[in-house]
């Protein structure tokens, strides 16, 4: 069983529809028991970074995250999800987030680019890991995102597009994982890549 968060951040019927799609069962929860007893967690989410962090406080819900990553669980970040996982945003102001994995959020600035980054970009392969296996350079993912991450080590990043700038799209620190895009609309590649976390679970 898998947790998807539920702290009122984006949509995760999506995210629970795509996990039935590769014969994952999904439970869309913010019970900390739930979460405690779940094989992995995911953490989707939409929207502003400071949002989101006061609704993981809301729900008192980093204290349990933090217990289950400390324990080793697998813990998937999605989308803003993903940009949790760093120390910490800059948009609209500067805001801690779980410093799972180091590095910060940041904007796009390079002139003439269109924010936000939003549509089918492909993923560039940066190391090997079964989270990537069967995909390759020319398969396209689905973005939508202003900020992206700038880790400190760029090694945590498995996959990157670009965008200006080389942007982190599947990032891994230990048993701790993120994805700047969404797999859930991803098609078939994200599908992939959702039956390749399947597979690293088991």
């Amino acid at each position: 069983m898998i947790a998807i968060v539920d702290y009122d951040v984006g949509n995760l019927k999506n995210v629970y529809t795509a996990l039935g799609d590769v014969g994952l069962e999904g439970i869309i929860t913010r019970d900390k028991k739930v979460l405690d007893q779940a094989e992995a967690i995911i953490l989707p989410g939409v929207g502003a970074f400071s949002d989101a962090m006061e609704n993981l406080k809301k729900f008192d819900l980093i204290d349990t995250l933090d217990a289950n990553v400390k324990k080793g669980k697998i813990l998937l970040g999605i989308c803003l999800g993903m940009q949790l996982l760093f120390d910490k945003s800059y948009e609209d102001g500067e805001f801690s987030g779980l410093s799972y994995i180091p590095g910060e959020i940041v904007k796009f600035t390079a002139p003439g680019i269109k924010i936000p980054h939003m549509g089918w970009n492909n993923l560039i392969i940066n190391r090997e890991s079964p989270l990537v296996k069967k995909i390759a350079t020319e398969d396209y993912v689905y973005f939508v995102h202003s900020y992206y991450a700038n880790p400190v080590d760029f090694n945590d990043v498995i996959a990157y597009a670009e965008y200006s700038v080389k942007v982190p799209g599947i990032v891994q620190r230990g048993n701790v994982i993120g994805m700047q895009f969404h797999p859930e609309k991803s098609s078939t590649v994200g599908l992939q890549l959702l039956k390749n976390f399947k597979e690293i679970l088991s």
